[in-house]
């Protein structure tokens, strides 16, 4: 989908929907994106994974992991990068240093098992605890299924870059060479 598609792409539910059921559904997704966020800025993403469908894709910028083994194998990656440097840096043990704020979060389309959702991603992390400036203002694009134990999980989760710091974020600077050592 390219990015005039995404602007202009505004349906939503494609039966009659209530308030009430669109905040119900809207309640839904805005929890699976913040739960998801929150494991990966405080549990360094290990559970990160299972929010996705098996075949599931994240992209960050240019980077594309496909399928929970893959996604999985990121995160530990990430969380192997500088744990010690952020605990000697910043005052925090077992905890990365970084923090993952979601806006602007609404449902662009939907169908009974499909959602399309939008939003903004503010990243914050980096070797200080005064540093203010996001490192990264991203856009975020997902596709969310409702699987068949009544569980909505992303088919994809996209994160585009918009504006960026001097000091790219982590998630930016990926070896991709680390999946053909798992």
């Amino acid at each position: 989908m390219t990015d005039n598609e995404i602007a202009t792409d505004h349906k939503l539910h494609e039966g009659p929907m209530n308030a009430h059921d669109e905040f119900l559904l809207w309640h839904a997704l805005h929890r699976l994106e913040v739960t998801y966020w929150y494991d990966v800025d405080v549990n360094e993403g290990r559970t990160a994974h299972e929010f996705f469908t098996p075949d599931g894709v994240k992209m960050v910028g240019h980077h594309r992991f496909e399928g929970r083994e893959q996604i999985r194998a990121f995160y530990e990656w990430r969380a192997l990068q500088s744990p010690a440097q952020a605990a000697r840096q910043l005052g925090i043990s077992g905890v990365r240093a970084v923090r993952h704020l979601i806006t602007n979060l609404y449902v662009a389309s939907s169908s009974e098992h499909c959602a399309t959702v939008r939003g903004i991603v503010i990243f914050y992390g980096g070797p200080s605890k005064q540093q203010s400036n996001p490192p990264m203002v991203a856009d975020l694009i997902n596709e969310c299924v409702l699987d068949k134990d009544n569980v909505w999980r992303f088919e994809s989760h996209t994160l585009r870059p918009v504006f960026m710091g001097k000091v790219a974020p982590g998630e930016l600077m990926v070896d991709p060479s680390f999946l053909k050592r798992t």
